[in-house]
């Protein structure tokens, strides 16, 4: 993730559940805003209900690597929180970037000119 910053301030994380837009998919809930920078800035939360650190950690590390790998294809300048469902445990990579994905094109953060292709 060379081009994304972290989100670490708890006021940044509401300030996203509040005034982002949100798209909810199977593994992932995605909140975006648009942000003054030209860089995009993203934070990973995990609740409890998805179990024990081992769990978290390891659900957290699919999501941002699904992000790393379409972070090419996503437009600059958005605050990004991504969410873990309870789904996401039992998940395989591939089902998550395929969440991730749609979600990215429902809130319109690709890039224009990028076709996707199945």
């Amino acid at each position: 993730m060379k081009k994304t910053k972290s989100i670490k301030l708890n006021k940044d994380f509401r300030r996203l559940y509040y005034r982002g837009k949100s798209v909810v998919r199977g593994n992932v809930v995605v909140y975006a805003l648009k942000n003054r920078n030209n860089a995009n800035r993203l934070g990973i939360t995990c609740g409890k209900a998805i179990g024990k650190a081992v769990r978290r950690n390891r659900v957290k590390r699919l999501l941002r690597e699904g992000y790393r790998l379409l972070e090419d294809r996503l437009l600059a300048g958005y605050d990004i929180v991504l969410v873990a469902r309870t789904r996401a445990i039992t998940s395989k990579q591939k089902h998550i970037i395929k969440d991730l994905e749609f979600a990215f094109s429902q809130l319109e953060m690709f890039v224009k000119n990028e076709n996707i292709v199945d």
